[in-house]
């Protein structure tokens, strides 16, 4: 009865050992691919806040535009599209330091919408301006 219940342990064992050699090399090489592929995710994000930048500052670029061609109407547009962009890069950015800087932007809306609303060349091209730089400034390197 002992030398079958040591066969018994000795099998299941080697069965777990068996196991555990097929196991450990599997889930190393699962691990090592995982890592490779947050690589190429990091990048995706990255160029899809480029691609969010490039969008905001097209927005602020049309706003100054219609403004200069006196579409106050079609500016106001535009400077809708502009913050609705610029919330949703404000949700999606990690940086806290950019992050801060988009919400100090967003806080021209009432300035900007005000301007518009009260169509005064050189006071909405001058908000328009002060805009289109602030936000040039903060796209042009990120």
């Amino acid at each position: 009865m002992a030398a079958m219940r040591a066969r018994i342990i000795f099998w299941l064992v080697v069965l777990i050992g068996a196991f555990l050699l097929g196991f450990v090399p599997e889930y190393l090489k699962n691990r090592d691919l995982q890592s490779q592929l947050e690589s190429p995710r990091k990048t995706i994000d990255e160029l899809k806040q480029q691609l969010q930048m490039s969008e905001l500052r097209d927005q602020a670029s049309l706003i100054l535009i219609e403004i200069s061609r006196q579409n106050y109407g079609l500016a106001r547009d535009h400077a809708g599209q502009y913050y609705e962009t610029l919330n949703k890069l404000i949700e999606s950015v990690q940086n806290q330091t950019l992050k801060k800087s988009l919400q100090d932007l967003a806080t021209t809306r009432d300035s900007l919408t005000e301007a518009l609303t009260t169509p005064t060349p050189p006071a909405a091209l001058s908000a328009a301006q002060q805009i289109v730089l602030k936000t040039f400034e903060l796209t042009k390197t990120r």
